[in-house]
C-alpha cells in the first residue's frame, strides 16, 4: 500500500519534466519509504534504472552487486562475461549503454540507493559521480536520484560536499507521514483513539504500520509486534544505532538520557561524562539529522544560544527505551499471553501523555494548519525557564501577524475543565511578549473543553482527536 507523499512526487514530477537534467538527493531514516517512493515516481517512465546497494560489502562486492542487478534490467548478453574491476569502468558503461542510447525526449532516470553503502562510507565514489556527472550526464539530459538513509553521510558527503558544491538541483528530506495520512492504513472500523495509539508508539514509518494485523485490537498487534520471543520490532531499535553510527552506543547513552526529558547541550555532557566539545555536538547533530532527536531554542533567544534544548523525537525508540529494552529477558523467554499489558499496566498513561506532548511538537505546522495560520508561522517550539521561574509552554507560536500563540497540551480521557485556567494564566503572566505583540491561546486535548471551559471563551483555538484526521495539506 502506497499512502501519501503528495507533495514529493510533484517535487519529483517537475524535476522529470525540467527541460535540463537534474541532480536529487533524497535521504531519510530507515523504514521511512525513499524507495518506494521513488518506486511510485517511475512507474511507467520508460528509461529509469534503479541500484540499490547492500549493506556490508566492499567496494568489490558492491560493483559485483550492481553488476547482477544490470543483468536483470539491460538485455546485454556481455555482462554476463563482463567483470568491471572499478567504478569508472562500471560509468562507462552506463554512459555508453544507457545515457547515450536514449535518443527519445524523455529523461534517463539513475536511480542510486543507499549511496553510503554504495560508497561503502568513503567520499571516492561521490568524486567518480561528480566527473562523470559533469563531463557526461548532465550532458545527455539525465535525472540523477542519489538516495541514502544515513542522514550523517548524505548531508556530510553529498548535499555539503565539495565535489557536488552547486550541482544538487533538488534536496528531499523524507519524515514520516502526517496523522491524516497514516489513519488510511486502517479500516473504517478502527476508532480514532486506536489509531493515536498506533501513532504515540510508532510514529509516521510506513513499514512499521505495514506490520498491523487490522483484525487485531492495538494490544494484540503490540503484544505480536514487541513482546513475544524474536518478535519483528524487537531489534528495530538496534538496527537503527548500528545502522546509522560507527559509535552505537554513545548515541545510545544519548538517547536513554533524552527520554526522561529535555536537556541542554551542557547538561547532556554533565550528565554523560562526555566533554561538550565537537565530538558531543557531532553525535548531537548526527541524531538530529537522523530525526531520533529535537533541539530548541526560545522564541526570545538567538539561534546560537546555549540555552538550546535537547529532546527525544523518534516515536518507538522512546516506546523501546521505556518498555522493550529493560524487559527484553522477560520477553525473550516468556510464553506468557498479554505481556504487553502486564508490563505496562501501571505507567501506560503516563508514557502516552509524555508521547502526546512529544507528538504536538513534532506535528507543529500540521496542528497550526488545523488551527487556520499555518501559512504565518515564523517559528513553534516549546518555551522553557530558567529554574527560577520554573515553568515551561508545551508549545508556543511566534506568528508573521504579530501574534503569540500559547499551546496547553493535554492527554486526558475526558473533556477539560476550567482548572486548565489558573496554570494557563501563569505561564502567561511569566512570558515576555515582545512589544507590538497579541497573545492567543490554544488547548490541544483529545475531547476538547467541558462546557464550563467553552463558556469562558479563555482559549482562542480548540484541536481534538476529531482535528487531526481531516486536514488536507
Amino acid at each position: 500500500m502506497f499512502i501519501g507523499r503528495s507533495f514529493e512526487i510533484k517535487h519529483l514530477e517537475e524535476a522529470y519534466k525540467a527541460p535540463n537534467s537534474r541532480l536529487v538527493a533524497i535521504y531519510g531514516r530507515r523504514r521511512i519509504g525513499k524507495s518506494s517512493l521513488v518506486a511510485r515516481f517511475a512507474e511507467k517512465k520508460k528509461h529509469f534504472y534503479s541500484f540499490e546497494a547492500i549493506e556490508h560489502q566492499n567496494t568489490t562486492g558492491q560493483i559485483a552487486h550492481l553488476t547482477e542487478i544490470l543483468k536483470r534490467q539491460i538485455n546485454d548478453p556481455l555482462l554476463e562475461s563482463m567483470r568491471f574491476k572499478n567504478w569508472q569502468q562500471v560509468f562507462i558503461y552506463l554512459t555508453d549503454r544507457i545515457v547515450k542510447t536514449n535518443h527519445s525526449s524523455q529523461k534517463t532516470i539513475l536511480f542510486f540507493d543507499e549511496i553510503q553503502w554504495m560508497a561503502a562510507g568513503q567520499k571516492k565514489l561521490i568524486s567518480i559521480i561528480k566527473y562523470f556527472w559533469d563531463n557526461e550526464w548532465k550532458k545527455h539530459n539525465v535525472m540523477l536520484i542519489l538516495c541514502g538513509s544515513i542522514a550523517s553521510f548524505m548531508v556530510r558527503n553529498v548535499i555539503s560536499s565539495e565535489a557536488l558544491y552547486g550541482r544538487i538541483n533538488d534536496e528531499i528530506l523524507l519524515r514520516g507521514l502526517l496523522p491524516n495520512e497514516i489513519s488510511a492504513f486502517f479500516g473504517q472500523g478502527k476508532s480514532k483513539e486506536e489509531i493515536l495509539r498506533y501513532m504515540l508508539v510508532f510514529g509516521g514509518v510506513p513499514k512499521y504500520y505495514e506490520e498491523i494485523d487490522n483484525t487485531k485490537s492495538f494490544a494484540q498487534n503490540i503484544n505480536l509486534l514487541c513482546f513475544r520471543k524474536n518478535a519483528v520490532m524487537i531489534r528495530e531499535m538496534e538496527r537503527v544505532f548500528y545502522s546509522q553510527f560507527r559509535e552505537a552506543q554513545i548515541y545510545k547513552k544519548i538517547v536513554s538520557l533524552l527520554r526522561n526529558g529535555i536537556f541542554t547541550f551542557q547538561e547532556i555532557g554533565q550528565r554523560l561524562h562526555i566533554p561538550s566539545g565537537g565530538g558531543l555536538k557531532l553525535y548531537c547533530d548526527n541524531l538530529e539529522n537522523a530525526e531520533i532527536i529535537n533541539s530548541y531554542v526560545p522564541f526570545d533567544k538567538k539561534p546560537t544560544s546555549k540555552f538550546r534544548k535537547y529532546t527525544m523525537s523518534d516515536e518507538y525508540i522512546a516506546f523501546h527505551f521505556r518498555y522493550v529494552e529493560p524487559n527484553a529477558k522477560v520477553i525473550q523467554g516468556s510464553s506468557l499471553p498479554k505481556l504487553f499489558e502486564r508490563i505496562t499496566s501501571d505507567s501506560l498513561e503516563v508514557f502516552f501523555g509524555l508521547a502526546f506532548e512529544r507528538f504536538c511538537l513534532k506535528h507543529a505546522l500540521y496542528l497550526a494548519t488545523v488551527m487556520g495560520f499555518g501559512d504565518a508561522v515564523l517559528y513553534a517550539a516549546p518555551y522553557f525557564e530558567r529554574a527560577d521561574r520554573g515553568f515551561q509552554i508545551d508549545l508556543l507560536y511566534t506568528r508573521s501577524d504579530k501574534t503569540i500563540t500559547i499551546c496547553e497540551v493535554k492527554h486526558r480521557n475526558r473533556k477539560i475543565g476550567t482548572e486548565v485556567i489558573p496554570e494557563m494564566e501563569r505561564k502567561c503572566s511569566l512570558l515576555n511578549i515582545p512589544r507590538g505583540y497579541s497573545l492567543d491561546r490554544a488547548l490541544i486535548s483529545l475531547y476538547g473543553p467541558d462546557p464550563s471551559l467553552k463558556k469562558s471563551q479563555y482559549f482562542n483555538h480548540y484541536v481534538t482527536l476529531d482535528d487531526l484526521f481531516c486536514v488536507e495539506i
